[in-house]
C-alpha cells in the first residue's frame, strides 16, 4: 500500500500525488489539489461528463450522499485501481472505480438500535460525515447513523476491527479529519441530544481506545461548516461555532477557536465584538475556516451568514493571538460582502472557504456567497463576470495592508451567477465550483430573524424544501479572473450541503437522487 509523506516534522500529513482523502483534500480544508498535474486552464475548457452512476441509498430529509473522496493506486483483487468513496445517508458505503464508476465493493451498516422515522432537515437522523482515508494504514473511516466509527479496508471494505461507539446515535457529525492515530469530527444542532463541540478518538489500540471531547457551549454553538474541524499547519484543531451562549469562559457561541490536538483543551479563541447582534439575527459563523501559511505564519479565514469574512492569526500556546488579549480583535475583517437585507437564511457566506497559492506566489482565499453581492456597503471588485443575483464565488488576495503592514483580504474578482455555490476546489489555476440548485429557504416568511417570536411551526417541512429546487451544475473558473472556462450540463437534481472531490484530472460530485458524477476531459 502506498505511503504518505510528511512535508514537515510535526505537520499533519498530506496525501500523495493524486489522492483526495478527505473533505477539502487536506487537513487544513484548503480545497487545493497541490499535486494535480492533468488539469490546466486549457484542459478545463474541454471538460465533459465521463460517467454517471446511481447507487442504492435512502435519503434522510435533505441528505443523500457525502462529498466524494478519492484514493489512487489501490491494489484490489481486480488489479490496481483509483477508487472513489462515497457514503450514503441510509448507512450505505461504496467504493467506485474512478475509470467507469462501477462498484468495486459496497457495504451497508447494520445496527441494533431501533431506527426512528426520517428526521427533520436540521436533524436528518442519517449518516452525514464525509469519510476520511488514511492511505498509510490502508483504511477509510466513516461514522454510521448509530454513532459508530468504522475502519474499512481501502481495497475490499472489510472491517479492520469491531466498530467503535464514538458519538451517540443520530448525532449530526461532520467531515472527519485525521492526525496520526487520532480521528476528529465536529457536532452540531444537538441532534440525538448530543451537545455541540469537537470530539476525537485515538485508535492506536482499537480495543482500548480513548475518546476526548470539547463542548463549545452549554446551549447551541454548533460546528456545522462543511469541513467540520480542521487541523492547522501548526497541528492545532480549529473550527467555528454558530448561534449559542457566549461568556468567554465556558460558552463560545459565534466564535473561532483553537484546541490542543490530544487533550482538546481550549488554547485560544476569537469572537466578533458584535456577537450579541450576530446571535440576535441568527447570523451563525457557520463556515469551516481555512488554514494557510502566509509569510511563514499561520492564518485562518472564516465567514458567516452576516456576510463578512474574518482573518485571524493562528493560535500559540500561552499567548492570545487569534483575537488579542480581549479575544475581540482579529487582524482584519472585510467590508460587508453580501446580505445587505440581513436575512438569516439563503444569504451571506456559507459552507467553507478555500485557499490557493499560484505560480506567482500570490495567496488567494475563495468565498462562496449566497444571494446577491452587497451593492451599497460592499467592496468594489476589479474584475466582475456578469450579474450574480442568486450567488457567486468571490476571490480575495492575501496581501500586506500598506497602512498597517498587517495582512488583509483585498477584493480581486467576483464570478457570474451561481445558484448557491458550495466550497470550491482548485488545481493549477482552475477553480471548480458546484452550484447546488437547492431551495435554501428555511421558513415561510423569510427575512430578518424574528427573535423572541420564533416558533418551530415557522420552519418549512422536508417536503416544502423540495419545492422550487433546481439542478446542480459544476463550473470551471479562471482562478485569477473568475472567468467561466466551462460549465457542465445540469445534473439530474440538486444537492444539499455538499462539495466536490478532485483527483487524477477529474472532478466528482453527487446529487440528491444518489447519483455520483465524474467530469473530465472528453
Amino acid at each position: 500500500m502506498k505511503k504518505l509523506l510528511a512535508c514537515l516534522i510535526g505537520v499533519p500529513l498530506i496525501a500523495s500525488a493524486g489522492d483526495w482523502t478527505m473533505f477539502g483534500g487536506d487537513p487544513q480544508r484548503t480545497g487545493w489539489a497541490r499535486q494535480e498535474t492533468e488539469i490546466s486552464k486549457s484542459t478545463a475548457k474541454n471538460f465533459g461528463l465521463k460517467w454517471k452512476v446511481k447507487v442504492e441509498n435512502k435519503q434522510k430529509a435533505l441528505s443523500a450522499l457525502t462529498t466524494p473522496i478519492i484514493v489512487t493506486g489501490v491494489e484490489t483483487e481486480g488489479g490496481v485501481k483509483d477508487l472513489v468513496y462515497v457514503a450514503g445517508s441510509g448507512d450505505y458505503f461504496y467504493a467506485l472505480d474512478a475509470n467507469d464508476g462501477s462498484v468495486v465493493w459496497e457495504k451497508q451498516f447494520k445496527s441494533q438500535i431501533a431506527r426512528p422515522d426520517d428526521g427533520f432537515w436540521l436533524c436528518p437522523k442519517g449518516l452525514n460525515a464525509t469519510p476520511a482515508a488514511d492511505v498509510d494504514k490502508g483504511v477509510v473511516y466513516t461514522i454510521s447513523t448509530d454513532g459508530r466509527l468504522y475502519a474499512l479496508g481501502l481495497a475490499d471494505g472489510k472491517e479492520q476491527y469491531r466498530a467503535i461507539q464514538w458519538v451517540p446515535p443520530f448525532a449530526k457529525a461532520w467531515s472527519l479529519n485525521l492526525r496520526g492515530d487520532w480521528v476528529y469530527t465536529s457536532i452540531s444542532q444537538n441532534c440525538g441530544d448530543t451537545p455541540s463541540g469537537v470530539t476525537a478518538v485515538n485508535i492506536a489500540d482499537p480495543y482500548n481506545y480513548t475518546i476526548k471531547s470539547w463542548r463549545s457551549a452549554r446551549n447551541g454553538a454548533g460546528i456545522w461548516g462543511r469541513g467540520g474541524a480542521l487541523i492547522g499547519n501548526d497541528g492545532l484543531i480549529y473550527g467555528a461555532t454558530g448561534d449559542g451562549n457566549w461568556d468567554g469562559k465556558r460558552d463560545f457561541g459565534e466564535s473561532m477557536f483553537a484546541l490542543d490536538p490530544e487533550s482538546l483543551k481550549l488554547i485560544d479563541f476569537y469572537t466578533p465584538e458584535n456577537w450579541q447582534y450576530i446571535w440576535d439575527r441568527d447570523f451563525d459563523i457557520g463556515t469551516s475556516p481555512v488554514a494557510f501559511v502566509y509569510r511563514n505564519k499561520e492564518y485562518l479565514a472564516v465567514g458567516g451568514k452576516e456576510g463578512l469574512v474574518y482573518l485571524a492569526e493562528g493560535a500559540e500556546r500561552g499567548a492570545a493571538r487569534m483575537g488579542g488579549k480581549d479575544h475581540f480583535h482579529n487582524i482584519y475583517t472585510t467590508p460587508l460582502l453580501s446580505n445587505e437585507e440581513e436575512w438569516f437564511e439563503a444569504k451571506g457566506v456559507w459552507g467553507g472557504l478555500s485557499f490557493y497559492r499560484d505560480d506567482e506566489n500570490r495567496h488567494w482565499v475563495y468565498v462562496p456567497i449566497w444571494g446577491a453581492l452587497a451593492a451599497k456597503k460592499g467592496p468594489k471588485y476589479p474584475k466582475t463576470n456578469g450579474p450574480n443575483p442568486n450567488g457567486s464565488v468571490v476571490a480575495l488576495l492575501v496581501e500586506d495592508d500598506p497602512k498597517t503592514g498587517k495582512p488583509w483580504l483585498k477584493p480581486a474578482w467576483a464570478s457570474g451567477d451561481l445558484n448557491l455555490p458550495e466550497p470550491v476546489v482548485i488545481a493549477n489555476g482552475v477553480v471548480f465550483a458546484l452550484s447546488n440548485g437547492e431551495n435554501a429557504r428555511q421558513t415561510h416568511e423569510g427575512g430578518i430573524f424574528p427573535k423572541g417570536a420564533f416558533q418551530r411551526e415557522m420552519l418549512l417541512k422536508n417536503t416544502e424544501r423540495f419545492e422550487g429546487v433546481g439542478e446542480g451544475q459544476v463550473f470551471a473558473l479562471d482562478a485569477q479572473t473568475g472567468e467561466t472556462l466551462w460549465k457542465s450540463t445540469p445534473m439530474e437534481t440538486w444537492a444539499h450541503f455538499s462539495g466536490l472531490g478532485l483527483a487524477g484530472g477529474r472532478v466528482y460530485a453527487v446529487d440528491f437522487n444518489s447519483n455520483v458524477y465524474c467530469f473530465g476531459v472528453k
